[in-house]
């Protein structure tokens, strides 16, 4: 397992595609802020009254926090991390490397969870790099007068609580691209059935139970609806609760799912 783990790591090292999402993100990042400093310049000079006076405030008004809330809870950034889980674990197929790794005498098992445990890594290093360039890009437009015990509170949770809601969503894509082993499909599920319109989708299966006198929704309870509706300031222990107990059961079945499908599938 160890040898496993070493030779995933170090693909991930030297994956150029892990590279280009990273610095991606930091040119997204630059492009949010960037766009946000021009529209407030703009809307200067051409006079702050009325409607654009109102525009103009609204942008003034938006802080890191609501950028960082923008940056996950609007798919803005997830949408990189998507690709390199995608790229990763589908790669290994198109390759032949998985069918190198199990001829060589690997259990199955070893062989998934040490891809699984390695694309975790690298989806959260992901993660944890667009919070920190979106506090450090927000401190040099907006400058420092929001920072202090409040900021860094709500800060540090947030970031806490989509850590771990991040890592069940990034479980599905790896269940997606391990069930679909061919990158355009893999990619085309991942970014338009789970990241964009699976929202739609249980919400629609909300309306259908509301209709036939079923109280309790799904949406609620599906990893994609808690990243984007998860407060970015006073979050609610109701909140806590539920999404920390669906986020668990998300993580666990689709490991498990993507565990028994790759056992069980014969591998080309």
């Amino acid at each position: 397992m160890s040898n496993l783990l070493s030779a995933e790591l170090y693909k991930m090292k030297k994956d150029l595609n892990f590279r280009l999402m990273a610095a991606l993100t930091v040119i997204f990042t630059l492009i949010q802020y960037g766009v946000n400093a021009i529209m407030e310049a703009v809307l200067r000079r051409g006079g702050t009254v009325g409607e654009q006076a109102d525009l103009l405030e609204r942008l003034e008004d938006i802080s890191i926090l609501d950028k960082l809330h923008g940056m996950f809870a609007n798919t803005n950034a997830i949408i990189f991390v998507t690709i390199f889980v995608c790229c990763f674990v589908i790669n290994d197929y198109s390759s032949g490397m998985v069918t190198n790794f199990v001829g060589k005498g690997y259990k199955r098992m070893e062989v998934f969870l040490a891809k699984f445990f390695v694309v975790q890594f690298g989806a959260v290093l992901l993660y944890l790099l667009v919070a920190m360039e979106t506090l450090v890009i927000g401190i040099i437009f907006h400058g420092t007068a929001e920072l202090g015990a409040a900021f860094f509170h709500d800060f540090v949770s947030y970031l806490a609580l989509h850590i771990l809601y991040l890592t069940a969503y990034t479980a599905v894509i790896i269940l997606v691209c391990t069930i679909a082993r061919n990158m355009a499909v893999g990619i085309l599920i991942s970014i338009l059935g789970i990241m964009l319109f699976s929202n739609f989708i249980v919400q629609g299966m909300d309306l259908i139970l509301s209709y036939i006198g079923v109280k309790t929704g799904v949406a609620q309870y599906w990893i994609v609806t808690i990243i984007a509706s998860c407060p970015v300031r006073d979050i609610p222990s109701k909140f806590l609760m539920s999404s920390g107990i669906a986020t668990v059961f998300w993580l666990m079945v689709s490991m498990a799912a993507g565990l028994f499908w790759f056992e069980k599938r014969d591998i080309r």
